[in-house]
């Protein structure tokens, strides 16, 4: 606790998938090996009773769930609906429904211990544990891209397509502030898919501000909307940047292969990599290296100081626009382009374990579509837009023990 009882700032997360943004942390548990692969311990169908069809239909599941460690797992599917479900997936709390399907990750408030759900149509809603609605906003556009969240400042950032992002109060859903950005250059011509950005997620730097790229820039936001500075790339970026919190810089990777390290006071290019392949997953930060998923199936390693490749996986990539995220143990995880989870090594890149879910499933395609997200409790989710949810659990470090 701070002086004066005032709670300690909850972290700064650094990339689209920090665990930071989708754990709420709870009791600790019994210790677990991360090392090992995991198996299936729940499955659930997301599904949606038709009554005008008369039958029950299968709903993709494309945001990365919110997990509220020792309680459950909040996730929303494609038709709009957000449940509490508890750990093993089989029973359900609480479901609300939106007015539209959810496609970025949800994001929690651990200040207050609130989950945040973005959908397609720009509604964003806050709910609690107990599934009642705290406030409610819109973006004013489609948001695809998962917001994060500023702790000092007390706000969500979202970037919405058609060019636009603002931010609100966490606590009240208020605006603070709406902020107009760069179109990619083929608005100008027509493009037909020119509306869709900003793709990428903003990211949080340790000094209060905002990093949002769309188009082929990249700009920092002060809390207050200001935008502190903006620098042109020359290609359009997809993947989320992440923040270096102990350089001060900026990673930003744009689809033609380059990873660049920016100033986070200044905008200014200091480094940058080409690693040869386009490049479209969000990378992801780990004692002080970058996991870089290139469109090939290989997964890079940098130096996040040098931006020196010190190791290279070709045991597979995230797929296309997923993330690479962060186990507890601080190794690698994302789900590849073959539908599984594979760990890596954070040091070295080395081959942990690959997931299977194949379960014996009449009807049933095992390959997995998004980003998965794992808690300290050993339990990690992960889904498919076939609307197969899955819960994995972990062994203990008591090779005794078995999935509760």
């Amino acid at each position: 606790m701070a002086s004066g009882g005032v709670r300690d700032a909850p972290p700064t997360p650094a990339f689209r998938h920090d665990p930071v943004k989708s754990v709420l942390p709870g009791r600790a548990g019994e210790p677990v090996d991360w090392t090992a692969e995991p198996a299936v311990c729940g499955h659930r169908r997301m599904r949606y009773d038709n009554r005008t069809l008369g039958r029950s239909i299968a709903v993709p599941v494309s945001a990365t769930p919110a997990v509220v460690a020792g309680v459950g797992v909040v996730a929303a599917s494609d038709d709009g609906f957000v449940r509490l479900l508890d750990p093993t997936l089989r029973k359900e709390y609480w479901r609300i429904r939106l007015t539209s399907s959810v496609y970025a990750s949800l994001v929690v408030d651990r200040r207050r211990r609130h989950v945040v759900v973005a959908a397609t149509n720009g509604e964003l809603a806050c709910v609690d544990l107990r599934g009642r609605l705290v406030w409610s906003a819109t973006a004013g556009a489609p948001v695809c891209a998962t917001p994060t969240v500023l702790p000092a400042a007390d706000l969500l950032v979202v970037a919405a397509f058609h060019s636009r992002c603002l931010a609100v109060d966490l606590g009240t859903g208020r605006v603070v502030f709406e902020h107009a950005l760069p179109r990619p250059w083929h608005a100008e011509h027509d493009g037909v898919a020119s509306y869709r950005d900003a793709y990428a997620s903003p990211a949080a730097t340790a000094a209060g501000t905002a990093i949002v790229c769309c188009a082929e820039h990249v700009l920092c936001l002060g809390s207050d909307g200001t935008e502190r500075w903006r620098t042109e790339l020359g290609h359009p970026v997809k993947a989320s940047p992440v923040a270096l919190h102990e350089t001060g810089e900026v990673l930003v990777c744009t689809v033609d292969g380059r990873c660049l390290l920016l100033d986070a006071e200044t905008g200014e290019i200091r480094r940058q990599a080409a690693l040869g392949s386009k490049i479209t997953a969000s990378p992801a930060v780990s004692g002080g290296v970058a996991a870089v998923g290139l469109q090939h199936d290989v997964t890079v390693g940098l130096d996040v100081r040098s931006l020196r490749e010190v190791w290279r996986s070709d045991q597979g990539g995230p797929r296309s626009y997923t993330s690479v995220t962060v186990l507890p143990s601080g190794d690698f995880v994302a789900t590849t382009g073959r539908g599984n989870m594979l760990c890596l090594g954070r040091r070295d890149g080395a081959f942990r374990w690959e997931s299977s879910q194949v379960l014996g499933l009449p009807d049933h395609e095992p390959a997995m579509d998004i980003t998965p997200v794992a808690a300290p409790d050993g339990n990690a989710y992960c889904a498919s837009y076939a609307g197969d949810l899955y819960r994995f659990r972990f062994r203990s470090s008591d090779r005794g023990k078995r999935c509760p």
